[in-house]
């Protein structure tokens, strides 16, 4: 391979077909090491990213079940050694920053901030689990943030991004774009999130924000960042491509956005919870550092410093595994509540007679299912309310949950995410119609309190009979009391639409409880202690 010789000074012109021959640009740290060999009309500015780090500090494991991966600690380890090889260097995370974890929830998302501040990142941008926990914690994240928080295309009280009127207020911080001068190149990041809340939050959670689709924001943040003299323009979001099939839906708007913008070469994304190294999106670099600091993410822009013109654009993503060390001053800051939540995930909450299975089929619930619409029916019932079913689903359908004694973190394994539970009054006719959607989309989700018989498959899939668990019929006049958790209360993100629209109706008389359905199951365990099998026949009885 062609070498460039460390005693030559380069022209742009020999650097850029030498680089291009020799494959040099195939391995980002040496583009940079490249870039510096040539004389000083040429810059590389690299661009590290995190994303859904989802309050992640210390490994975890990865969807396949591979231990010991990613976490913050590691991700700072990997950042601060490119900010070595390369000074020119933009740091920013792409959402869902705090959820997740016991120790982010803990904190309500504090601890993460701060890490950010300690490591200097330069912006982030706002995700939907930002809004898990309500309004207040978000706005104290946007308070404790010392670098701006990107969010184009929000609405915040009736103003655009970046308009709010009031400067103390929080919604403040949130800005369509930040523009970096590093080395006399200026760099637009603008930063949107995805438009799909409406169809994961319920409203109460993000009260004054408004989430519109991101053209037209962006279109106006870019005329804006050029007017103050961008050199360049990179799109980032809280949004990806579709897992399966790659392209845009409801939530992920990244081939309209590089389609619209050409002059954006480069779209960091996120949400999605996938590593994507790099990869041509109508024109433009798409790359992607997965979800839990499993991956942590480089772009690097190679410019004319005369003309400030991008020449070359090149993105990895590196997996953080047992080759990275964790940072000590971020294990250092965090150390104390890390200890404080090992200790609260480590209580034992009871004793579970037997292993409890997750597979279930249309009608047919799981031994978890039938558990944890138990324990809903029980925090309600607490709190003065009846139900007469509740509708959940599992979060592993492979997964057990073994029988022994029990923590908070076994619950946690069964419950990662945090969502309120909701009540609605629905008819007969009304819950036959959710429940045939519901069984259609292929999630997993059944109906605990009645019995029901199926036939077909897919989307031919058809309720034959319903009754209630003890085989009295349903009085096609009665609104039946259902319960949901707020995620698929909203449709479970454009899955279930005719649920949506049912509990949008006054007729429904839907109401958000402030009980978090993790916690629903926990107390259920310290009530009763020793927690067996339920019986479908028995499922309801304490409603009776």
């Amino acid at each position: 391979m062609a070498m460039l010789h460390p005693d030559r000074f380069w022209s742009r012109r020999e650097f850029l077909k030498l680089v291009g021959r020799a494959g040099l640009l195939s391995a980002v740290p040496t583009l940079t090491r490249a870039a510096a060999a040539v004389d000083s009309d040429t810059v590389c500015i690299s661009i590290l990213h995190t994303t859904d780090l989802h309050g992640h500090i210390l490994p975890t494991s990865d969807y396949n079940g591979k231990p010991d991966c990613g976490g913050m600690a590691r991700g700072a380890t990997q950042i601060r050694r490119w900010q070595q090889q390369n000074p020119n260097s933009i740091v920013i995370d792409v959402g869902d920053v705090y959820q997740g974890t016991d120790v982010g929830l803990r904190s309500k998302g504090e601890l993460m901030i701060d890490l950010f501040n300690h490591l200097k990142y330069d912006a982030w941008i706002i995700g939907n689990h930002e809004f898990d926990w309500g309004m207040q914690p978000f706005q104290r994240a946007l308070q404790r943030s010392a670098m701006p928080v990107l969010a184009a295309n929000t609405v915040l009280e009736g103003k655009p991004a970046g308009d709010f009127p009031d400067a103390k207020h929080p919604f403040a911080k949130i800005q369509p774009f930040i523009l970096k001068q590093v080395a006399g190149i200026n760099v637009a990041i603008i930063g949107v999130t995805t438009p799909g809340m409406p169809f994961w939050l319920r409203p109460e959670l993000t009260h004054g924000i408004d989430f519109q689709y991101p053209v037209e924001s962006v279109r106006r943040a870019i005329a804006r960042a050029k007017s103050e003299g961008a050199d360049a323009v990179v799109l980032t979001g809280h949004m990806g491509l579709k897992p399966r099939s790659g392209g845009d839906d409801f939530a992920n708007t990244v081939t309209a956005l590089t389609s619209e913008f050409p002059e954006a070469s480069v779209f960091i994304g996120g949400h999605t919870h996938q590593p994507i190294p790099s990869r041509l999106v109508k024109g433009a670099v798409f790359t992607q550092a997965d979800h839990f600091g499993i991956h942590v993410g480089r772009i690097d822009l190679l410019f004319d410093r005369n003309s400030r013109r991008l020449l070359h654009r090149k993105a990895s993503c590196e997996l953080m595994d047992h080759r990275f060390g964790f940072d000590p001053v971020v294990m250092s800051r965090a150390k104390t509540q890390l200890a404080e939540s090992d200790v609260a995930l480590s209580r034992p909450i009871g004793e579970l007679a037997e292993t409890l299975r997750a597979r279930s089929r249309p009608g047919a619930p799981s031994d978890i299912e039938r558990l944890i619409g138990t324990a809903i029916m029980e925090a309600l019932l607490e709190r003065s309310v009846q139900v007469d079913g509740a509708m959940h689903g599992v979060f592993d359908e492979k997964a057990y949950l073994v029988a022994g004694a029990k923590t908070v973190r076994d619950i946690w394994n069964v419950i990662p995410f945090e969502n309120y539970i909701v009540t609605a009054e629905l008819s007969p006719d009304e819950i036959k119609a959710v429940m045939e959607e519901v069984y259609a989309s292929h999630e997993r989700r059944n109906l605990l309190g009645f019995a029901i018989k199926t036939e077909g498959r897919g989307y031919d899939l058809r309720i034959t009979s319903m009754t209630l668990n003890d085989g009295q019929p349903l009085d096609r006049g009665k609104k039946y009391v259902i319960a949901f958790n707020s995620f698929d209360s909203r449709s479970a993100g454009h899955r279930f639409m005719k649920l949506r629209a049912l509990l949008e109706t006054p007729a429904a008389n839907c109401i958000m409880h402030p009980v978090q359905t993790r916690d629903a199951l926990i107390e259920y365990f310290r009530r009763h202690r020793l927690v067996h099998r339920i019986a479908a026949a028995r499922d309801w009885a304490i409603a009776a």
